[in-house]
């Protein structure tokens, strides 16, 4: 299980927090270790570098748990904070 901060958020809903990432829910539980989203099409992920975010949504990635969403972002995130990236 990843140990996110997690937020419940004035509007609704609950944000996640790990490293730099952020996840947007609705509503989920926690089974066997995995914070399960209870509707995932609407779950969003997103990262802040600089004045810019970027984000995705979860509506045609269609993945169960907050987990597997925070793997995906962290794939884009690499692409950003990589010393490749840095050096454009």
């Amino acid at each position: 299980m990843y140990h996110f901060k997690i937020v419940r958020v004035q509007e609704g809903g609950y944000k996640f927090e790990l490293e730099g990432i952020k996840l947007l829910v609705d509503d989920y539980s926690v089974i066997n270790d995995k914070h399960l989203l209870k509707t995932p099409n609407k779950a969003i992920a997103f990262f802040n570098i600089g004045d810019d975010i970027y984000g995705i949504s979860n509506e045609s990635l269609n993945l169960n748990t907050a987990e597997d969403l925070y793997d995906t972002m962290t794939r884009q995130y690499s692409v950003f904070i990589s010393p490749q990236a840095k050096q454009a």
